[in-house]
């Protein structure tokens, strides 16, 4: 939809994920909020509504058995925004004492631990798109090698601000389009790059043992995971698909499965002319061209 927060026009961005009628009091309390970024009180309020459908409680899972991997790709960057325009404005001594510990990536996951009690691991993985993804797959690694029986994992993004749409406008890298239902089409041939959102996700892993233990409902299971790196460019895909290919054969020879056995991609899909290229010849290097695969 067309973006709310501030007059994006000089940026040649129209559109945006805008999270819609956030109230902070609700969600995480009024005197919470005011000591942390935005993109934190979304990672906040996903994660203990998280917690309260997977039923974890105090009672059924120890402190020490209970860890955080909550990611996000660029943090408090609305909070960086406010305290650089006022370090211009009225100078260094104006700073907040809280810039850093509202800013900082890993206070997403800092401010979930505090709330839930979690003293197990508690860390951010910053990768930028992939950040959550990755968070997700460390944290099913620590519960896989014994290390914690639960972790709440996800990311949290609100960078929809001047800078932020400022930076990847800069970059070329979002769409341009004025009309919101052609503004993010991956794999379409008219693609003109993604749109930014903003918002959170959490999910509750648990080993199958801890599970059954406590009489949890289980949703789905991890089987495996994947991760690596191309070492192509700064920010463009290896056009050959070769290191997107990879990490999905990783994902599959971990989860022991074929790739026939795989309905669903949750695709990358930024909507640009390199990445979408690439992601669908790494799709077709895996899966084969004639697929069927979603």
């Amino acid at each position: 939809a067309p973006i709310t927060k501030f007059d994006a026009t000089e940026t040649g961005v129209t559109n945006a994920g805008e999270v819609k009628d956030f109230d902070t009091t609700l969600r995480v309390g009024k005197k919470a909020a005011k000591r942390m970024d935005l993109f934190s009180q979304y990672a906040v309020d996903s994660a203990l509504q998280a917690v309260k459908q997977a039923q974890i409680t105090s009672e059924n899972t120890a402190s020490k058995d209970l860890g955080v991997i909550f990611s996000s790709g660029i943090g408090g960057l609305t909070t960086i925004q406010e305290q650089v325009i006022k370090m211009h404005e009225k100078g260094p001594k104006r700073v907040s004492p809280m810039f850093v510990p509202t800013s900082i990536v890993n206070m997403a996951a800092g401010n979930i631990a505090l709330r839930i009690g979690a003293k197990n691991i508690c860390t951010s993985i910053v990768t930028a798109c992939a950040s959550g993804t990755n968070a997700i797959g460390e944290a099913y690694r620590q519960i896989k090698e014994g290390r914690a029986k639960v972790m709440v994992a996800g990311g949290a993004e609100a960078s929809v601000n001047e800078i932020g749409i400022a930076g990847f406008a800069a970059l070329t890298a979002l769409s341009t389009q004025t009309d919101p239902q052609r503004a993010s089409i991956p794999f379409d041939k008219d693609r003109s790059g993604f749109v930014m959102g903003e918002g959170s996700g959490a999910l509750v892993l648990e080993s199958l043992e801890h599970a059954k233990a406590r009489g949890a409902k289980i949703l789905g299971e991890v089987v495996g995971y994947g991760s690596n790196c191309d070492a192509f460019h700064m920010t463009a895909p290896d056009p050959t698909g070769e290191g997107a290919a990879t990490a999905m054969q990783l994902a599959l020879a971990e989860a022991k499965i074929e790739p026939a056995q795989v309905d669903y991609i949750n695709a990358h899909g930024t909507a640009t002319k390199a990445n979408d290229a690439a992601e669908a010849k790494a799709i077709n290097l895996v899966f084969g061209e004639d697929s069927k695969v979603l």
